[in-house]
């Protein structure tokens, strides 16, 4: 299925599934009628990631079943630093626009919450059910220093992708997960156009270099025994750091590995070189099944068939996004019934069947309509189990500004760092503390 009207088949399918689930039974909460506030809630949210406009579906189902309780999505858009200063301004009431819900990374919990933008839930309002029906980690994520600010509006875990037809040679059967051996056996012959690499990333100076740094510290740590959890979220042990350097980037005497493009991509060029068959293994979100096997904007597409998704070798990064009420909203209590609505199974259902998104309540993933929609949805649901956060740190920013330094310094200069040293800066920047000049 591609193009516009596979995706709207999709929308009308799911949205009537999404309205029949609450409109079907007896009405939840959320979705009865009320003598709230009149005017509009307001949401403020990056440009939605996956397909067919599922966000925007939910919406329009909550405004045609709840009228005096309209809601409406606010788009910001620019690279993620500015979304998070654009978000901050929304929290202070900075901006035209008053908002009362923030669609937030997982990562900005720490901080909006640390710094009073948002609202805690309040404990005689906690949705006990719903906490109950979430996967653990995305249920994790929305607590801070042990209080509930949040709830998820999707959720994410870092893949692996690979094309089944450039594996050489086949294997009889897709194995649960590729090591990074596995990967290493298929770089293509030197000279080789399709493929060019066995493997690619995302290491464009942005988060996406984090959380791939990340995920490679993890695996190397992994695959050396370790098991010691560690304050900071990552090793400081200096080998393991030049070992996943090595492997992020590739190694001179070892061409064909690793894409060199890698230097300068994000999600959508390697979704496109993987699309394109220039490489064989991919690492990337959930999200890129739907993009690969509907529609891109070459009106290129991948058979369903010819793609094989598994977790990564070693742990992937937890990604998503959490609707958190606006400290300063005067619909406090309208904003988290929208927000419990958004977060039921429902809701997220839609947004994996029709967007593609990973959903973050764990019955979704045995519905059958799922699992006919998204055959790899088993396997999302294990990289979401077995995947990690990133530090909760009120200044994850700075956090994750040191992890791209010190990888860039690692390249560089072939792994001087010490131990003490990773140490303290690493310390130094989950404290918010600024790098010496």
């Amino acid at each position: 299925m591609s193009g516009e009207v596979g995706r709207r088949s999709w929308l009308m399918l799911g949205a009537g599934l999404v309205a029949g689930a609450v409109l079907g039974g007896t009405m939840p909460a959320a979705l009865r009628p009320s003598a709230a506030t009149s005017g509009e809630l307001v949401i403020v949210s990056g440009v939605e990631d996956g397909e067919g406009g599922a966000r925007q579906a939910l919406i329009d189902l909550w405004n045609r079943t709840h009228p005096d309780r309209r809601a409406r999505i606010e788009l910001v858009s620019g690279s993620a630093d500015e979304q998070h200063d654009a978000m901050i301004r929304y929290a202070k009431g900075e901006q035209p626009v008053k908002a009362d819900i923030l669609n937030l990374d997982v990562t900005a919990i720490a901080e909006f919450a640390e710094f009073g933008h948002i609202a805690e839930w309040p404990a005689g309002a906690t949705p006990r059910q719903l906490l109950d029906e979430l996967l653990e980690k995305p249920r994790e994520s929305c607590y801070y220093r042990g209080k509930l600010w949040a709830l998820p509006f999707n959720t994410d875990a870092g893949v692996l992708f690979a094309r089944r037809g450039l594996l050489r040679p086949q294997p009889p059967t897709t194995p649960a997960a590729f090591t990074w051996t596995d990967i290493v056996a298929q770089r293509p012959p030197a000279g080789s156009a399709m493929p060019r690499a066995a493997f690619a990333g995302q290491l464009d100076g942005y988060e996406g270099l984090t959380v791939n740094a990340l995920e490679a510290l993890w695996t190397v740590e992994m695959e050396r025994g370790s098991t010691v959890g560690h304050p900071l979220g990552v090793s400081t042990d200096p080998a393991i750091w030049s070992t996943a350097v090595a492997r992020l980037y590739g190694t001179p005497g070892d061409p064909g590995v690793v894409d060199p493009g890698s230097n300068a991509y994000r999600e959508n060029e390697t979704t496109e070189e993987f699309l394109h068959k220039r490489i064989v293994f991919m690492r990337n979100w959930p999200v890129a099944f739907r993009t690969l096997v509907e529609d891109s904007d070459q009106r290129v597409t991948v058979a369903a068939a010819d793609i094989v998704m598994t977790p990564l070798p070693g742990p992937g990064v937890l990604g998503g996004q959490n609707l958190a009420v606006v400290s300063g909203s005067s619909r406090g209590d309208d904003a988290r019934d929208l927000i419990t609505f958004l977060a039921g199974e429902p809701s997220q259902r839609l947004l994996m069947q029709v967007g593609g998104f990973a959903a973050a309540t764990g019955a979704t993933y045995d519905r059958d309509e799922i699992r006919a929609a998204h055959p790899y949805a088993v396997t999302i649901r294990e990289a979401i189990r077995h995947s990690r956060q990133r530090l909760q740190t009120p200044y994850y920013p700075r956090f994750s500004e040191e992890i791209r330094t010190v990888v860039a310094e690692i390249r560089q200069n072939g792994g001087t760092v010490t131990a003490a040293d990773l140490r303290q800066r690493l310390l130094d920047a989950s404290l918010g503390r600024l790098a010496p000049r």
